[in-house]
C-alpha cells in the first residue's frame, strides 16, 4: 500500500494556524508544528490548552480562522475517541468488520480475528459490547481503528478511564498493532508515563493561546522511545507548572 507521506520525513505540516473557541478565546494564534511520518507524537496540556481541537483540526471536523494545514489528499485517516464508541447492536468482530470494504471482506474477517486474537479478545469475537469490560471494549476500538490501516490514528485520551495495569496492557496492544504497517500517530494525553513509553515526541502545550512549551524527541524510534534524565525531568517540572496554574484558575 502506498503511504502517504512515507519516503519522507515530514507528514504534516500546520502552518501559522489560529482558532477560536466558539465562546470567543482564541486557543491557537500563529501555531506552527510538524508530524514525522510513521512516528508516534504525544501531545500534552493542561485541559482546555486546545489537544482536542488539535485531532479535529488535522481530521478536519474542524476548520481554522487562518492559516494552512497542509496533509495528502489520499490520507485514511482513523480515530480513538476517549470512550469506545463501539455499536451496541453488533459483535466484536461485527464491529471490527464494520469498517471493512466489500470486495476485501474474506481477508478482513481473518485480518480482524487475528487482530483481535492478538488482543487477548479470542474468546470474545461473538460477544457484543455490553457483555465486555471497559477495558475490552477499548480494545476493540483499538482493532478496529488498526483494521482500517490508516495512514494517520489520532487518539484522542482513549485510556484515561482504565487503571493502571490496564492502561500498562493497551500500551503494548498499541505499539504491537503499530509496528504492522508504522502508521503516523497523534496521541493526546494527560499522562506522563504513556507518553514517554509510548512516543518518539511530546509535544507540550502551554498558555492561552496555546504554544508549544517544550518539544522532546527521543533518541530512538516509537517502537523503543528513550528520553534523557534531564529531558524527562523538564518535562515533569512543565507539567508540574502547568498543574498548579490550572488548580489556581479553577479555584478564581
Amino acid at each position: 500500500m502506498h503511504r502517504p507521506g512515507e519516503g519522507g520525513e515530514n507528514h504534516m505540516r500546520f502552518e501559522r494556524i489560529s482558532m477560536m473557541y466558539n465562546g470567543g478565546r482564541r486557543v491557537f494564534e500563529d501555531f506552527s508544528l510538524e508530524l514525522q511520518a510513521s512516528q508516534i507524537t504525544c501531545i500534552m496540556g493542561a485541559s482546555g490548552t486546545g489537544k482536542t481541537t488539535l485531532l479535529r483540526l488535522i481530521a478536519g471536523l474542524e476548520q481554522p480562522i487562518a492559516g494552512r494545514i497542509d496533509r495528502n489528499e489520499l490520507e485514511r485517516i482513523g480515530m480513538v475517541f476517549q470512550e469506545p464508541r463501539l455499536l451496541s447492536h453488533k459483535t466484536a468482530l461485527d464491529n471490527v468488520l464494520w469498517i471493512a470494504e466489500p470486495d476485501v471482506m474474506a481477508n478482513s474477517i481473518r485480518e480482524a480475528q487475528s487482530m483481535l486474537e492478538e488482543a487477548g479478545l479470542g474468546d470474545a469475537i461473538h460477544c457484543y459490547p455490553e457483555q465486555l469490560s471497559g477495558g475490552m471494549r477499548q480494545r476493540v476500538a483499538l482493532v478496529r481503528a488498526f483494521a482500517y490501516r490508516p495512514t494517520l490514528l489520532l487518539m484522542d485520551e482513549p485510556f484515561q478511564s482504565l487503571d493502571a495495569f490496564s492502561r500498562r496492557s493497551m500500551h503494548d496492544l498499541l505499539l504491537n498493532l503499530w509496528r504492522m504497517d508504522k502508521p503516523t500517530v497523534m496521541l493526546a494525553t494527560h499522562d506522563r508515563e504513556e507518553a514517554t513509553v509510548l512516543s518518539s515526541r511530546i509535544v507540550l502545550l502551554t498558555g492561552t493561546p496555546a504554544q508549544i512549551g517544550l518539544d522532546l524527541k527521543a533518541a530512538n524510534h516509537a517502537c523503543e522511545p528513550k528520553y534523557s534524565t534531564l529531558e524527562l525531568a523538564q518535562l515533569k517540572q512543565h507539567i508540574d507548572g502547568q498543574t498548579v496554574r490550572h488548580m489556581e484558575e479553577i479555584s478564581r
